[in-house]
């Protein structure tokens, strides 16, 4: 069978077996590499994670295995690892902390021959009164590894302890499977602050979504604990009312211009016909129709759009991800669907804005992509779905969240 084929039917069997990690995994791109060792999470279109996973390493696998493969990566990305490994000094301590973490939401049958879990440091116990609590954060592993390691330095004890830290020797040293399973981290270390916060939103928006689509009786197959974590993770209540800020906006950006009338005379002359002080309010409304904003926000975003319409405003409306797909003025007839669903690039609708010199740009956007390289000769609101980005720092202009 092909591995595509086979990682197919993996991700059915999770769908039916552990909808939420189906349903997050039929997300997030996947690719195959021959020169992975194993498989790994790695930097995608430097904003955005995918699944790389070397097709020989996968054939090798049972089916146990290659199901609990998919569940562990998935659990390191929606636990936040990869973008919080900047803030830890020691990465392979980390790397491990980190597998100590999901490898417990993992039967032991489904985890491969050495993959690290609780039951690893069990020798240490007595030898080393060494105990490691369960259902514990990467954090806590992360401190209770280091004192281990300082407290421990050069000595290795009885035949089973010694096991134990020929174990952590190969993690330290980079040469175990699981440490090479993390190899694609660093690239994650390297990124700044603005793009870590930016990655954190599209996992927190992917597992929103898959926990959305798994039913309320289906959720008895996550473990109580990572459930009440993951909910904690997506809760961020809107602070504003974000209509009310769009419509002012809206409203407030105009121009004024001089019409004739023949229903008033001039106040000067007392002739008709007479001059009216008109204004007018010409936006550009960018959507972002990338394949991570959901149908749901697009729907919204519609609707807005028609409300703002109904005002008195001239609206051209531009439908983008990485490009222009098209634009067209909107007349109060909401199109059957919207073209793009491809990545998000934030720059040519505000280029194309800048030629048309509007009185201002509303983007409306889950803000998953660079911060724009093109600046804006007029004022923009970004208006952001409540799934998108938390801190909008890159997006120059006003932001308003959903």
């Amino acid at each position: 069978m092909h591995p595509a084929i086979s990682l197919e039917k993996v991700g059915v069997q999770l769908l039916l077996q552990a909808p939420f990690f189906g349903h997050f995994m039929m997300g997030i791109p996947k690719a195959f590499d021959e020169t992975v060792p194993t498989a790994a999470v790695a930097l995608h279109q430097g904003h955005l994670v995918k699944l790389v996973v070397n097709p020989t390493f996968w054939e090798s696998l049972s089916a146990e295995h290659r199901y609990g493969l998919i569940k562990h990566e998935v659990l390191h990305l929606v636990l936040r690892h990869l973008t919080m490994l900047k803030s830890y000094a020691n990465r392979p301590v980390f790397n491990i902390a980190a597998d100590l973490v999901v490898n417990q939401y993992i039967l032991p049958t489904q985890l491969p021959e050495g993959g690290i879990t609780l039951a690893t440091f069990k020798p240490l116990e007595e030898s080393h009164h060494f105990f490691l609590e369960p259902e514990q954060g990467v954090g806590y592993y992360y401190d209770q590894l280091l004192k281990l390691l300082q407290n421990s330095a050069g000595e290795q004890g009885e035949a089973a302890s010694g096991t134990v830290f020929a174990i952590l020797e190969s993690w330290l040293q980079q040469t175990s499977e699981g440490a090479q399973k993390h190899r694609y981290w660093g690239e994650f270390a390297a990124l700044d602050s603005s793009a870590l916060r930016i990655i954190e939103q599209v996992v927190k928006s992917a597992t929103r979504q898959a926990l959305r689509r798994v039913q309320p009786h289906q959720r008895g197959h996550l473990p109580g604990g990572l459930l009440q974590e993951l909910e904690a993770a997506i809760a961020d209540p809107p602070r504003v009312n974000w209509r009310r800020v769009l419509r002012l906006f809206a409203s407030s950006s105009n121009s004024t211009f001089l019409k004739s009338t023949i229903r008033r005379p001039s106040r000067r002359y007392g002739v008709v016909p007479g001059i009216q002080l008109r204004r007018r309010h010409e936006l550009v409304v960018a959507i972002d129709t990338s394949g991570s904003v959901s149908t749901e926000d697009l729907g919204r975003f519609l609707q807005e759009i028609h409300h703002i319409w109904r005002q008195g405003a001239q609206i051209t409306v531009v439908e983008c991800d990485t490009v222009i797909q098209r634009s067209y003025s909107y007349r109060g007839i909401l199109p059957p669907l919207v073209t793009g669903r491809g990545g998000t690039l934030f720059d040519a609708p505000l280029a194309w804005a800048n030629a048309q010199r509007p009185d201002a740009v509303i983007y409306f956007t889950d803000g998953q992509a660079p911060a724009p390289q093109v600046a804006a000769r007029m004022p923009v609101l970004w208006v952001i779905t409540s799934d998108g980005t938390g801190d909008f720092g890159h997006l120059p202009g006003k932001h308003v969240k959903m």
